[in-house]
């Protein structure tokens, strides 16, 4: 930009130096010419962008020359009043610009005790370990400072467990249930009471009715319990037939106070020996496994069907889940919930691929058959 300052500031000394040899004569024609072309120029509708050189060599031209404003075309003087004022206010920012912009920096020993403390303790905020290194170091830095140099925590600290942590480590022993109504080509309703084992995504139980309440209710738990399996804690929502309290009740059994959302949670705890697990108010995410095959089952099965009465739902949903038990492969574990006893067994290493239809094939049961 310098040398470009510099080849237009000789250009217009030359220039000078030209017209000052010239003769009157022959300045006024080259004065004319340069005007009509000028006059020509103003013409334009497209303008002209100028260089910094072209601004700087008028912002020289202004201090030199009372009378600059006269041979001005190409833009307003205004314009160039603002261009000096632009570049004075530069100047002077740049001279008074300290050597050194923000906080100095800590020492690296220092900045190495910091990620060496939050990594070990993510637990721990920048208050304790500026606390740590204050007592024991004598390394004095505010907590904004330490915060900086911190390792980031990927999860906020907890002092109990999440409910993914819970729903992993008791997963063999947790049981989810969970309403599904359909409706029939006559607009009856059936109501599905689902019951899943969270660990294998086996569904334990299924049964339909028109007019649900609670006492249906016990009595699909008792049926779904009566083999040897039976869970120690049962996740549910706040549907209105569980026997909502509408708040918590507390009441005292065998010298321990126990608190209950819903009839049915006391009836578990009482009879069952099942603790209830009720999601909390407008959280479904809460019991995502069981609403995940509520839609599984509704994409693969129910959708595909107009229903003419209660028992063809039955029919159509009880097969649909000897299928999803025993056949149908389960993203979340991998592998198949219950597997029927000949997929149980390693695969045979020649055969040929047939499909058994399931649902009249609106889904198929991939084998190798010999």
């Amino acid at each position: 930009m310098v040398v470009r300052i510099m080849r237009t500031s000789v250009s217009a000394l030359l220039a000078l130096v030209r017209a000052a040899l010239m003769t009157q004569a022959t300045l006024a024609l080259e004065n004319a010419a340069l005007r009509q072309q000028l006059a020509i120029y103003r013409r334009k509708q497209k303008r002209t962008r100028l260089q910094p050189e072209d601004r700087f060599f008028w912002i020289a031209l202004r201090r030199l020359w009372p009378q600059w404003t006269r041979p001005l075309a190409i833009v307003q003087p205004a314009t160039v009043i603002g261009w000096h004022r632009k570049g004075f206010r530069l100047f002077w920012r740049r001279r008074s610009r300290p050597a050194k912009i923000g906080r100095p920096r800590i020492p690296r020993k220092h900045v190495g005790f910091i990620q060496r403390i939050s990594g070990d303790h993510p637990e721990w905020g920048e208050d304790r370990i500026a606390e740590e290194l204050a007592a024991k170091f004598g390394i004095e830095h505010s907590t904004s400072t330490i915060r900086r140099y911190m390792v980031p925590r990927l999860t906020r600290p907890r002092g109990d467990q999440t409910w993914r942590t819970f729903v992993r480590n008791h997963g063999k022993e947790l049981w989810a249930c969970d309403f599904l109504i359909q409706y029939t080509a006559l607009f009856a309703v059936a109501y599905i009471f689902i019951i899943m084992e969270i660990d294998s995504r086996r569904i334990v139980h299924i049964n339909f009715t028109t007019n649900p309440s609670l006492p249906w209710v016990k009595q699909q738990i008792r049926e779904a319990t009566s083999s040897d399996t039976s869970p120690r804690f049962l996740v549910h929502d706040n549907d209105g037939i569980f026997g909502q309290y509408g708040r918590r009740v507390t009441v005292e059994q065998n010298g321990k106070r126990c608190s209950y959302r819903c009839h049915l949670d006391r009836w578990l705890d009482e009879i069952m020996g099942i603790e209830g697990i009720p999601i909390p108010y407008g959280a479904p995410n809460a019991s995502p496994y069981v609403e995940r095959f509520i839609r599984t089952l509704r994409e693969e099965a129910l959708n595909h069907f107009m229903f003419l009465s209660v028992g063809h739902i039955r029919r159509v949903a009880a097969e649909y889940i000897r299928y999803y038990n025993g056949a149908r492969p389960s993203q979340a574990i991998h592998g198949i919930p219950d597997p029927y006893p000949e997929l149980r067994q390693p695969p045979s290493p020649a055969g040929k691929l047939v499909a058994l239809p399931v649902l009249g094939g609106i889904q198929h049961d991939y084998r190798i058959a010999a």
